[in-house]
């Protein structure tokens, strides 16, 4: 009878635990449906900006902005910006990320400083024994607006102390493949392979070289922006598959389960049936 009572709680749990997964597997896939849209938005958008900047540098021979400016080579320091999961649940994203960051960066720790973002990314990179200069931890849509400009205004302010500013975070190939990717933000480069090219004749009240100055500076938080969100959009689509394996493995082990649990039962009540009978 212990081992009836046992396997009823048993599934019990496992049935709690199919619940929880298989809700939490929806809510990914609508956050995810959900970001889509903005996601096709956030790329007009870029480029449009990126298309801007290549008008307008055909009125300007030179541009004087710190974003376009390092550290000098006898101070080659680098700042890595590492991106991760918000929440947990999500399989290997914050182990892959990792893994891809100390094979690029093996040796070079002493050389870096790095800026951790993403509430589950920073306890394990405590764990990793990961020294950061800086911690952000709520990585949420609402927040990727103040990040990014935080990160931006810290970038302007200590151009003289880097040689280069890299972003380490996941990137989404597809539905179900994400992968680690390393984006170059400092020296600036814009996205537009014609830059400079464009013979259309505007007229602007500011002169070129002030217009480019902030424009720069909108494309680079666009650019991070964009990075943070991507990350955000990877860690969706990786907890909808965790979350999607759970859900299947638990069916499959609620179905074991049950089928131990009737034999059991069955037998216990042979047993029963054959000892009354046997007292006839």
């Amino acid at each position: 009878m212990s081992q009836l009572i046992y396997l009823r709680q048993r599934l019990k749990a496992i049935e709690t635990i199919k619940k929880i997964t298989h809700a939490m597997r929806l809510i990914s896939m609508s956050s995810h449906t959900r970001m889509r849209a903005q996601d096709t938005a956030l790329k007009a958008y870029i480029s449009a900006a990126d298309t801007l900047l290549a008008k307008i540098s055909a009125h300007s021979s030179s541009i004087d902005h710190p974003l376009l400016h390092t550290a000098s080579e006898q101070n080659p320091k680098e700042l890595v910006i590492l991106v991760g999961s918000q929440k947990g649940l999500c399989g290997s994203f914050n182990t892959a990320l990792l893994n891809f960051f100390f094979a690029q960066y093996q040796g070079k720790m002493n050389d870096i400083e790095i800026i951790t973002i993403g509430k589950k990314l920073i306890d394990v990179a405590k764990e990793k024994k990961i020294k950061s200069i800086a911690e952000y931890s709520e990585l949420h849509l609402a927040t990727l607006s103040t990040i990014s400009h935080d990160l931006v205004t810290y970038i302007t302010s200590s151009m003289h102390k880097y040689s280069q500013v890299t972003i380490v975070s996941n990137l989404m190939k597809s539905f179900f493949v994400q992968k680690p990717h390393q984006t170059q933000i400092v020296p600036f480069s814009a996205n537009s392979t014609n830059l400079g090219s464009s013979t259309e004749d505007y007229h602007w009240e500011q002169s070129p070289k002030e217009i480019m100055s902030v424009l720069i500076t909108q494309i680079m938080q666009s650019n991070i922006h964009y990075a943070l969100f991507q990350s955000l959009y990877a860690e969706q689509a990786a907890r909808f598959l965790s979350m999607d394996n759970s859900t299947r493995n638990a069916q499959t082990l609620l179905d074991q389960t049950k089928l131990q649990y009737n034999k059991l039962r069955q037998a216990k009540i042979t047993k029963e049936l054959t000892e009354l009978t046997g007292n006839f």
